[in-house]
């Protein structure tokens, strides 16, 4: 398992490449735990938790209010996808930049509309 200075710094470096100017908000930040708001405007924002003791992590894009996407590891992975997101979907194990490059993809046609 990574630990949390690991994860965060990956993290950072794939905010850079696909929200480069979204706000970390750390809500949550222990040695072995992060809970994390990522704020992309004042629409939208990345929910991120990570537990380092159990290997849990989630991803989870939030647009009005509402969870679009994400991506977990409760029990087994999962998928939330785009257009059902109350649906899982088993996965494998995604990249984290892999997520966050979908993310990037929705965040786009969800600015369009």
């Amino acid at each position: 398992m990574q630990d949390i200075e690991t994860f965060l710094a990956e993290l950072k470096v794939i905010l850079a490449k696909y929200f480069s100017d979204c706000h970390i908000k750390c809500l949550l930040k222990t040695s072995r735990s992060l809970k994390a708001n990522l704020s992309i405007n004042k629409d939208t924002f990345i929910a991120v938790r990570y537990n380092s003791r159990n290997g849990r992590k989630d991803f989870a894009l939030i647009h009005r209010g509402q969870r679009v996407l994400g991506y977990d590891n409760l029990k087994t992975w999962h998928i939330h996808p785009f257009n059902a997101p109350d649906t899982h979907l088993p996965c494998n194990e995604p990249l984290m930049e892999q997520i966050f490059k979908e993310m990037r993809a929705i965040y786009e046609t969800l600015t369009k509309r």
